[in-house]
């Protein structure tokens, strides 16, 4: 289980499901990440589809050139699936992961330039 893990959700350490009156709830690590002081640009993208690789891609690329123009700290959160943690095919997977973890970790910038612009 990891500190992402949403709450319910079996992993092989945690086969029941994450039971957050014991194990607490999932951290948004990207939307605390934007709250700090120094950020500059803070974003969470997803690799499931070709368009959002690019997109994933193109933020990467952004945040290296925002060290490189030393802007202030950058963040690039990737959402992908685990088929094979999950025991899913890929596709079926995927749609897992639009149907229920988009919902809780929406994708897109959180801050940009220094302000946040979505919570």
């Amino acid at each position: 289980m990891a500190p992402t893990t949403l709450a319910e959700m079996p992993t092989s350490t945690s086969p029941f499901g994450r039971d957050v009156e014991i194990m607490g709830n999932p951290i948004k690590m990207t939307e605390i990440v934007a709250q700090l002081a120094g950020t500059y640009f803070v974003t969470r993208q997803s690799v499931h589809t070709p368009q959002n690789v690019r997109k994933a891609k193109k933020a990467i690329r952004m945040a290296f050139e925002n060290q490189k123009l030393k802007k202030g700290v950058s963040f690039v959160e990737i959402v992908s699936n685990c088929n094979s943690g999950w025991k899913l095919p890929p596709v079926k997977a995927n749609e897992w992961m639009e149907e229920n973890m988009f919902p809780f970790y929406p994708l897109g910038d959180i801050k940009v330039d220094g302000k946040i612009v979505s919570k």
